[in-house]
């Protein structure tokens, strides 16, 4: 998978690592897990220091996944054979995805998701975003502005999707959702898209887990 920033050769160029791995117990499937993470090319120190962030990333999730979601994993089946019930083999992903690259500035999103068997999905969603030549994080003052109430103003916009959504059926969020909205909001894990501000809340945050990661795009 190879996603070119321009056409002209030698410019920089983004790539998209893979992993997938099935783990088993006495030849029954336990775990599958699948990984994509970006590395970038050609985009000289800066961009190695990105590349090298999200291969320790992606080595972090499979790390946990082979040894502690893996062990309970085990412990499950064990379980399950035990009362002579159905095992169903757990599964989880975490994926990387360009957003925006503008002006050396990089956007990612990622997601991750994990299911342990029972049907109910557990998920996270956050945005990263980068100076690809410093191959540093660009901080949210930087395209958010330092203006006083910067963070109302993005939770009023919010709120103000919010309610077209409840209001059109779309979504079911809890009771006292807005105070959430203001007290959650995760500006600092925001990704930059041709629209607007791409900010994600955490799931169980504002509305029940069923309804995942809320995602609403703002203006700054």
């Amino acid at each position: 998978m190879e996603e070119k920033w321009r056409k002209n050769r030698g410019e920089p160029r983004l790539v998209w690592r893979e992993a997938e791995e099935t783990m088993t117990l006495e030849g029954e499937a336990v775990l599958t897990f699948h990984l994509v993470w970006p590395e970038l090319e050609g985009a000289g120190l800066g961009g190695r220091w990105i590349s090298r962030y999200y291969a320790r990333l992606a080595e972090s999730w499979r790390r946990r996944w082979r040894r502690e979601v893996y062990w309970r994993a085990c412990i499950q089946l064990a379980q399950c054979r035990a009362a002579a019930r159905p095992f169903t083999p757990w599964k989880g992903e975490l994926r990387g995805e360009k957003v925006l690259w503008k002006d050396g500035v990089l956007s990612l999103r990622l997601n991750g998701w994990e299911s342990r068997g029972d049907g109910k999905v557990n998920r996270v969603q956050w945005g990263d975003v980068w100076k690809v030549r410093e191959g540093a994080p660009c901080p949210p003052e930087e395209w958010l502005g330092r203006r006083r109430g910067r963070k109302k103003r993005l939770a009023d916009q919010i709120i103000d999707q919010g309610e077209q959504r409840r209001s059109a059926g779309a979504w079911v969020p809890d009771e006292d959702w807005r105070e959430k909205v203001r007290k959650n909001l995760p500006w600092r894990d925001a990704c930059l898209t041709e629209e607007g501000i791409e900010l994600a809340f955490p799931q169980g945050t504002i509305a029940p887990m069923a309804e995942g990661t809320p995602t609403f795009v703002v203006k700054g």
